[in-house]
């Protein structure tokens, strides 16, 4: 075993759970990827309890991270609802998983993913941030406040930026609405934007990039459209939160030389407060790890101050 005191964050994703662990100074020493099991509460959570099991036996944890996706109660360790994995909804992790007294920190995927971008920024540029926003752009749209250094939870931790409203016409979303931000701005509505253009079906928005690459005229359009309305949902982040920086994470922000420029000229037009303060806007550094740093430095600044 490592004799080192590390820090173990999950992420845990609708397709794969990714885990990694921290030494003292945040510095990623380990990782590791598995496929999400979907069907089963039993063998998820002996999934996960094997892989918790697993990391222990090679470093001398001090404490774990545990990002899930969908809405969770964080104060009694709950996971009320899941949408992309039905099996955990309404069930306690205090039932099925064994911490050996660890602190244990859990909470929605996209909030770890912005506190690990947060968590790189300087310390200088940390101390200066008093308002942080990581929109994680995929099949959906997780959205991760920082305010004064800590994730912002409101209420019960329902924080669903995803679903605020930037299209009256659009599409019903999942969530029952219609015209949400992530059925505009997500790999769907990517995808579902192309074949209404062209009539043509993608599997992938990977195709419709290398698509507008090429130049092709039905793509570049697409891509203006999603821009469009990233750039509506900025604007209503913007006047919200007025926040010092915001990041564009997730898959999507791979493409982002066709849609973040155009975007923030919206932002520019839509935003009452973006003509007096402009918000520092970037793609993030960490990209598909952002969730794992996030949780494992999550509860190595926090599990001795709570």
């Amino acid at each position: 075993m490592h004799k080192k005191e590390y820090f173990l964050g999950i992420d845990i994703g609708g397709t794969n759970v990714k885990s990694g662990i921290i030494d003292g100074g945040g510095g990623l020493a380990d990782e590791n990827i598995v496929k999400t099991e979907k069907n089963s509460t039993k063998l998820f959570y002996e999934n996960l309890n094997a892989l918790i099991k697993e990391w222990k036996s090679k470093y001398e944890i001090k404490g774990i991270g545990i990002g899930f996706p969908g809405l969770i109660y964080i104060e009694n360790l709950k996971i009320f609802k899941s949408p992309n994995l039905p099996a955990i909804n309404n069930t306690s992790i205090r039932e099925y998983l064994s911490f050996d007294n660890l602190p244990v920190f859990i909470d929605n995927d996209a909030n770890f993913a912005a506190f690990g971008e947060y968590s790189v920024l300087s310390k200088e540029k940390r101390e200066k941030t008093k308002t942080f926003l990581l929109l994680t752009l995929g099949s959906g749209v997780g959205t991760g406040i920082i305010i004064d250094g800590d994730i912002y939870h409101g209420a019960k931790n329902f924080i669903e930026g995803g679903h605020i409203i930037v299209n009256l016409d659009g599409a019903e979303c999942g969530c029952g609405g219609k015209g949400c931000f992530e059925t505009e701005v997500s790999s769907n509505g990517l995808k579902k934007m192309y074949k209404e253009l062209t009539g043509i079906s993608v599997n992938d928005p990977i195709e419709i990039y290398k698509k507008a690459k090429k130049g092709e005229k039905s793509a570049l359009k697409v891509f203006e459209r999603f821009s469009y309305y990233l750039g509506i949902a900025l604007s209503t982040f913007n006047n919200l939160l007025n926040p010092d920086i915001i990041v564009i994470g997730g898959g999507l922000s791979h493409f982002s030389e066709f849609f973040l420029e155009d975007a923030v000229k919206v932002l520019a037009k839509r935003s009452y407060l973006y003509k007096y303060f402009k918000p520092e806007i970037y793609v993030g550094k960490l990209k598909n790890k952002a969730g794992v740093i996030g949780a494992s430095n999550y509860v190595r600044e926090k599990s001795g101050k709570r």
